[in-house]
Formats: C-alpha cells, structure tokens, sequence
C-alpha cells in the first residue's frame, strides 16, 4: 500500500467532482488501488456529497438564443459564411459549433458491493452510538432511581426520628454540668418512653486533646454504655438512641470524659462523670 499523504485527500474530493487532470487522477487510482482505507472512506463520502449538491442545485432553462443556436447548429452542421471579397480572403475557417472533446471518466475501482459496505458499516456505527447512548441513558437511570430511594429512605428515617421529638408523652432532660469538666457544656436530651427512642443534642462538646466525651445510660441504678460523642469542628453533635430499655429503669443520662476511644468498661465510666440528666416521673 502506497503511503498516505495529507494531501491524497483533497484529490480525493476533486476526483469525486471530475475535475482532477491526467497525472492527478491517474495517482489517486493507484492509491486507492493499493487499499488506502482513509482514502476509501473520504471517497465514499465525497461521492455521496457532490450526488446531494447536484440533486439540490436549481434547475436552470436556457435562453431562447442559445436553444436556436444550438438547434441550428445540429441540423445544419455545414453552413459556412459568405465569400469575402479577394483582398479579404483568408483562410477557410470553419464555423460550425465548436465541439470539445471530453475524455470519458474512468468509473472508480470499486464497485456496487463497496456501497453496501459502506451502508452497513454506517449503520453499524448509528447502531453502536445509539446502543452506547441507550446504555448511558440507562445507568443515568438506574443511578437516578437508588438517589431517590436514597433520599426516600433518609426521609422516612428523619421523619421517624421526628416523632419522637414530637411524641406526646416525651420527656426532655437537660444535662447539667457536674462541675468535674467544661462549665461551657451543654447537653439535651428527649426521650419517647412509648418508642423507647431517644435524641440527644449536644453543643460545645470539644474534648481535650487524646480525650472524647462518653455517653451512659443509668438504667435500674447502673450505667450502660451509649457511645462516644463524635462532634465536629465547632462541638456540635446528636445521637439517636434505640431501644432503651423499661421505662421504668431508665433513671438517667451522664457524660464522662474518657481516653480517647471511650471506657475500656462499657458497664462503667473509668474517667470523671462530668455532666449529669435526671428523668422525672
């Protein structure tokens, strides 16, 4: 195969349109000749343009002199002017229309079964991007539906959590500080005993450095374990407290201030219970 040059293409288009000279044709044959696949399929494609551009153009009527004169010009091929005069005499010269010579255009080395290719590999690549469209379109789709049943399940889960804050018979405790830690603590606690669900806001709950804050329980007299307080940067945090047993045990909510990670006991604070909510009833 003949290498491909930049250039090849542009003969390409002008031997589409018929307008290439000998050398210049008779080159691009060779090429395409020796399975330039670029070449073929800018071909094909400057083939099916300059169809389009023809089939578009505006069809044009000649004028009434050119149509006599060419009418006249087949049925009478032979007829020449008057003699001149003899000192006007030249050469005969003849005027019957002047007809130029138009060498036929090769047909192209391909044939009819290139078109069906070309149709088929076309179709093949309208099929490929639809199909990858589709696929995006679906995984689009799919992505879509688990954020909505994302946000369906986090909402359903925010208005659960509602209710207790909202619960008619809920109780709220506020923690006081203990003296043992920060004054600047601040602690709330709402209980639902019907739900046996709890809530529990927390504000300026920075601990020490290699320290956290520990939640209890004091349920029938004795502390349980409800986690480390995990807040962020300005020390606000919330916990939410499942199944926390009989109403009737639960006596109370207590902060500790732990090593960091929490009590190694979780039936027993092992640093200073720094705040302290009773329930009432």
């Amino acid at each position: 195969m003949s290498a491909h040059r930049d250039q090849d293409i542009d003969l390409c288009a002008g031997y589409a349109l018929g307008c290439l000279d000998t050398a210049d044709r008779e080159r691009v044959e060779e090429h395409l000749a020796s399975g330039c696949p670029m070449c073929q399929a800018a071909l094909a494609e400057f083939s099916d343009a300059s169809v389009l551009l023809a089939a578009s153009a505006p069809l044009a009527q000649p004028g009434p002199a050119l149509r006599q004169r060419v009418l006249a010009a087949v049925a009478a091929p032979g007829i020449r002017e008057p003699e001149p005069p003899a000192e006007q005499v030249r050469e005969p010269v003849d005027t019957r229309g002047r007809v130029i010579e138009l060498r036929p255009r090769r047909a192209p080395f391909f044939t009819a079964g290139w078109g069906w290719a070309a149709a088929a590999a076309l179709l093949a690549l309208v099929t490929a991007l639809e199909w990858t469209q589709a696929a995006r379109l679906r995984g689009e789709l799919e992505s879509n539906r688990l954020r909505l049943a994302d946000l369906e399940r986090r909402l359903a889960d925010e208005s659960r959590w509602s209710e207790v804050l909202n619960a008619p018979a809920a109780k709220v405790v506020y923690l006081a500080p203990t003296g043992k830690g920060s004054s600047e603590l601040r602690a709330r606690a709402t209980y639902d005993p019907v739900s046996r669900r709890a809530v529990v806001v927390f504000e300026n709950v920075r601990a020490p450095q290699g320290s956290d804050y520990q939640l209890w329980a004091i349920v029938g007299g004795a502390p349980a374990s409800l986690g480390v307080v995990k807040a962020d940067a300005a020390g606000h945090a919330m916990m939410r407290l499942e199944n926390l047993g009989e109403p009737k045990l639960l006596a109370a909510f207590a902060i500790s201030l732990e090593p960091a990670g929490g009590s190694p006991n979780p039936n027993a604070p092992s640093g200073p219970v720094v705040m302290l909510g009773k329930l009432e009833g």
